[in-house]
């Protein structure tokens, strides 16, 4: 049955998200050619400017548009009509619940390929390729080990961060849809009391660490390096991302089976 709900949100977000690489992909070759014609005319010099514009708008609007597109996927299943549909089959919300998180961060992922294919297309139709190529390789070669454990952390951090984001968003909808009217405005309002309980957990959970155990604290000021100290607050940042996202994720559940509201 989880095929089958990955198939239906699958289709949902990619019919949205599809013309909008199409004109990614459109925008970038455009902006290659007009690059490459600027020096011949103002005209042409002026539409580059303006192609570089749209382009950067483009970039941001997918990073920015497949997150909200996601969360629009979970309202519209969960609180309007069309969660009627979804909401009838013989499945658990749980599985439902675990679809949105695995569509919304595949399609992130492809998102942001999309966006690495697109600058690989600027670099190589600018004519810059070997330059960046081997940028890229002097970069990893001389970078040090704890440099590469940093950026696999960090790369972790910002994942596990997405699905915690997201988390809060189903968890708001989730509240709000137990209201008959201005589900989405309670939505909202619940989005803020949760950030703010959010920004809080954080808060107390790193300045706890710091009271409990001072000289730890102490030692990632002198006794390690920079890097290493960083390693070590990535690692924690991490673990309180998924100790919240593993509290938040059964509320939604449990609001979502016991008391679902689609009127």
């Amino acid at each position: 049955m989880l095929g089958k709900l990955l198939k239906y949100d699958f289709k949902n977000l990619y019919k949205t998200l599809l013309p909008i690489y199409l004109i990614t992909v459109v925008i970038t070759v455009l902006t290659v050619i007009l690059n490459n014609l600027s020096d011949t005319s103002n005209l042409f010099s002026t539409l580059n400017g303006l192609m570089m514009l749209s382009y950067t708008i483009i970039l941001m609007v997918l990073v920015i548009g497949t997150f909200f597109l996601s969360i629009r996927d979970f309202y519209m299943d969960f609180a309007t009509e069309r969660g009627y549909l979804i909401n009838t089959l013989p499945v658990k919300k749980s599985a439902i619940i675990t679809s949105k998180f695995i569509t919304s961060v595949t399609t992130m992922i492809s998102s942001l390929v999309v966006i690495f294919i697109s600058i690989l297309i600027l670099v190589i139709g600018n004519g810059e390729w070997t330059t960046f190529a081997n940028s890229f390789a002097n970069f990893f070669k001389d970078i040090p080990g704890d440099a590469v454990v940093m950026l696999i952390l960090m790369t972790v951090l910002m994942i596990v961060a997405y699905i915690s984001g997201l988390a809060v968003c189903y968890l708001s909808i989730a509240l709000g849809q137990l209201k008959n009217n201005n589900k989405l405005g309670f939505s909202f309002l619940a989005y803020i009391i949760l950030y703010i309980i959010y920004e809080m957990y954080f808060t107390f959970a790193l300045t706890f660490i710091g009271v409990i155990s001072p000289d730890f604290v102490s030692s990632l000021d002198s006794e390690i390096t920079v890097i290493s100290s960083v390693n070590i607050l990535f690692g924690i940042l991490i673990g309180l991302v998924i100790v919240f996202t593993v509290i938040v994720t059964p509320i939604t559940n449990y609001i979502l089976k016991n008391k679902l509201n689609l009127e």
